[in-house]
């Protein structure tokens, strides 16, 4: 009856909030469309775009449409970009189902099963017979004392895992070790024309050498591992062998060398899924170090360097926060070297991991999780960066905790499954370019038998924690 009770239909369109401040989105055939503002808008976490869904920023085209005239074609690209996204989604909603089904399953009979992959005995130390091949460490325990006791660095450097030193796989179920990666097994880019060719190649070598991974923790997720939990100190250089010197001694690094003499990976894992906000999760992480190999400092300080070497000492030159910057400082972020007007698969100088699992028979999970063995993974938003004033060193840490729900999931749905793995890890910079081609490994590492809840050590020193037993009452619920 009073008509002015009712708001007009213009004020019931959909409304974008950009930082608290409402903003009517363009009428529908307006002839002066707003799209370009919204779709740059939305890269910067300023707008509709945004969400926290369940399956990941992405989980829903939310991009505006316009109506167009008969014959325009100014906005085909948008329906070009909902079919990608229609393809992205039913790719998501095909692994939400088939570890649907696989979990329905476990719970009717085959979970038995899984918890049995897991064997008392199967985590425990090797034999007598495989003592030959690995490097006892120097030091056990779940409590350290203070590292101004150790000048040397921290008491669990190089002391949490075993070094596997022989040609073959250990045992599946045998662990933790550690053994150095050579640098192949992975699928890298190459060219010719990448971008429509789309041709990968077997990788061949890598630029540093592991020299050392360690599995810690904390009352608090652990980052900065050098600065805060080295206190400085670095591993020594490892020694190479002969081939490597060149008929003489090898090549050492000095400051004049445009790239840094150690890398360090901090890879954090969580507990938990995170769902619950309130629910504090410190996590473990698996610490490795990694040394400029002589081939490398030769090869850096050459005008004519392969595209692998090149790629990263451009990356080495980019933004990086310094050991005394906030946590909050933008240039920490790996996230500061995206460019928001490119897919981030067709940009150079990104940081890329791989993990392939060199024994999938061994495990029992879902068929579809295979076809991502191997298949590389963009760090940008939950990864750091931190780098020496002095040029010496590169720390580069990888959150977990910041992949998608699903991802997230499945880390902790089947981490009791991680003592029967055997995972090689590699590291590389993106190439998109001929120049680029073909890609090179920066540095890798082979991970055998890692629980993550029974290996890490505790490094709070003063505040001793034993190690989480799955299914214990301090095992962290998988919510």
């Amino acid at each position: 009856k009073d008509r002015s009770r009712y708001a007009p239909v213009s004020s019931l369109l959909p409304t974008c909030w950009s930082r608290g401040h409402p903003r009517q989105w363009a009428a529908m055939g307006s002839a002066s469309s707003t799209l370009s503002e919204c779709c740059s808008a939305r890269f910067d976490r300023s707008m509709c775009g945004l969400n926290d869904s369940f399956l990941g920023e992405d989980a829903f085209y939310r991009d505006a449409f316009y109506d167009c005239n008969e014959g325009n074609k100014s906005h085909d690209g948008l329906f070009a970009k909902a079919r990608e996204q229609v393809a992205l989604k039913m790719r998501k909603a095909s692994v939400a189902g088939s570890y649907a089904a696989f979990t329905v399953k476990s719970r009717s009979g085959v979970g038995d099963a899984l918890s049995a992959c897991v064997k008392p005995d199967a985590c425990t130390k090797s034999g007598p017979e495989e003592s030959a091949h690995l490097r006892t460490p120097k030091t056990h325990g779940n409590s350290l004392a203070a590292v101004n006791e150790y000048p040397d660095g921290p008491p669990w450097l190089n002391n949490t895992m075993e070094e596997w030193t022989a040609t073959e796989l250990p045992q599946t179920g045998k662990g933790p070790f550690w053994s150095k990666g050579h640098g192949s097994g992975f699928k890298v880019r190459a060219g010719p024309d990448y971008r429509k060719s789309g041709l990968k190649t077997e990788s061949s070598g890598s630029m540093y050498q592991a020299i050392s991974c360690d599995a810690i923790r904390a009352s608090e997720k652990l980052t900065d591992i050098v600065t805060k939990h080295c206190h400085g100190k670095l591993p020594h250089a490892p020694k190479f062998p002969e081939s490597d010197r060149g008929g003489g001694l090898p090549m050492e690094w000095t400051k004049d060398c445009p790239l840094p003499r150690v890398i360090c990976i901090n890879l954090m894992l969580p507990y938990t899924t995170g769902l619950v906000p309130m629910r504090k999760d410190a996590g473990c992480s698996f610490v490795g170090f990694f040394h400029i190999t002589p081939e490398t400092i030769q090869a850096a300080s050459s005008p004519e360097a392969p595209p692998a070497v090149r790629l990263f000492r451009e990356f080495w030159q980019g933004p990086a926060g310094t050991p005394d910057s906030p946590i909050d400082n933008p240039d920490r972020s790996l996230f500061a070297r995206v460019d928001p007007k490119k897919k981030k698969d067709q940009q150079r100088g990104l940081f890329k991991c791989i993990a392939h699992c060199l024994n999938p028979q061994d495990l029992r999970v879902p068929e579809m999780f295979h076809t991502y063995n191997g298949k590389p993974c963009l760090i940008t938003k939950c990864g750091y960066i931190v780098k020496d004033p002095n040029l010496e060193w590169m720390e580069i840490g990888v959150d977990v905790r910041g992949f998608n729900m699903l991802a997230r999931k499945m880390l902790t749905a089947f981490r009791q499954l991680l003592p029967r793995t055997k995972i090689h890890y590699g590291f590389l910079i993106q190439g998109v370019d001929d120049d680029d081609m073909p890609e090179g490994i920066l540095c890798d590492m082979f991970v055998h038998g890692c629980n993550m809840m029974d290996d890490p050590v505790c490094v709070d020193g003063d505040k001793p924690m034993r190690p989480l037993r799955l299914g214990s009452s301090s095992a962290p619920l998988l919510r």
